[in-house]
């Protein structure tokens, strides 16, 4: 029989060498042995199905599947068969990114006013120089999610990844959020320990091992539900989780709008004036584990942009 490292076998199955060796320290992998210090991994033994699970994310499936986002999906496909995009393009493309990031950015303590005039490329004397290159980052990283997933008939995809985030792209986008700071530096997880909802005796977990749970969730559990249910699973994980140091609800933001552009839909755009009432939804669902309200309200959103664009294609 033909043996495998931990080191090969991370490399085949797209998981970390230090998720390897748990799993054959736990025997989830059959035919493993250990000989000396080095474990040996059976070279045709297929990647285990990892049995961790965000506890109240499992328990709320049934209920979220049973929503029913048929006017959603019958939106998404009427967008999708627009032939005429370019006054989509010009009408819609740079006011949706703009009015996303009016959401995205309100827990940085920065005027809506100074958003939009950064956002339209005007310099702002009273405006910390880093918040603006903060501003042009954030909305640098939407357009690359564009041009990597397409825009309905207004792009064209570039490529199609799957999936269409990793532990890997979680640290480059944030990269990408501090790119020509003068403090600019290589992004990592902050170094805490926090209590993992799947766990029944409150034991702490490293922030590290709670975020690989969550890509292992979205890579795998998580492909049978609407991208809409995937995107609110992710958006809301990551603020409790917290990964970063700083800029945890941009960063959460950012992700949740990449998995919905990856499906072919549109922002979700949250009002400005509006944005309390998410906060305070957001709030009760990490708290009961209910994730129906900010579903529901993120679905209204998606409806009313839909309607803009079909609207506009008129």
């Amino acid at each position: 029989m033909n043996y495998i490292s931990v080191k090969e076998a991370s490399k085949k199955w797209g998981i970390s060498e230090r998720r390897v060796r748990i799993l054959c320290s736990e025997n989830r992998i059959d035919g493993v042995t250990k000989s000396s210090w080095a474990w040996n991994i059976p070279s045709s033994t297929p990647k285990p199905s990892d049995g961790r699970v965000i506890r109240h994310i499992k328990n709320v499936d049934l209920r979220v599947n049973a929503l029913n986002f048929n006017t959603l999906v019958e939106g998404c496909e009427n967008f999708n068969k627009i032939v005429d995009s370019t006054k989509l393009y010009k009408d819609y493309f740079d006011d949706s990114v703009n009015r996303f990031l009016l959401m995205a950015l309100t827990d940085e303590q920065i005027q809506p006013s100074d958003i939009i005039k950064v956002l339209n490329k005007e310099y702002v004397e009273t405006l910390n120089y880093d918040k603006q290159l903060l501003i042009l980052n954030a909305k640098s990283i939407i357009i690359d999610f564009y041009k990597q997933t397409g825009f309905g008939p207004i792009l064209p995809r570039e490529s199609k990844n799957n999936p269409f985030f990793s532990d890997k792209r979680f640290k480059e986008i944030n990269d990408a959020l501090y790119k020509g700071f003068d403090d600019y530096h290589i992004s990592k997880y902050r170094d805490a320990k926090i209590v993992n909802p799947s766990s029944f005796d409150e034991k702490l977990y490293n922030v590290s091992m709670q975020i690989e749970t969550l890509i292992l969730q979205y890579e795998s559990d998580w492909n049978i539900l609407n991208a809409l249910v995937k995107a609110s699973f992710m958006f809301s994980q990551l603020l409790r989780i917290q990964p970063f140091e700083k800029h945890n609800f941009l960063f959460a933001s950012l992700i949740f709008a990449g998995i919905l552009l990856d499906a072919d839909y549109p922002l979700a755009i949250i009002p400005y004036d509006l944005v309390d009432e998410l906060k305070a939804n957001l709030s009760l669902t990490l708290k009961r584990g209910n994730y129906t309200n900010i579903i529901r309200m993120f679905e209204s959103s998606l409806l009313v942009e839909l309607d803009k664009l079909i609207a506009l294609a008129k």
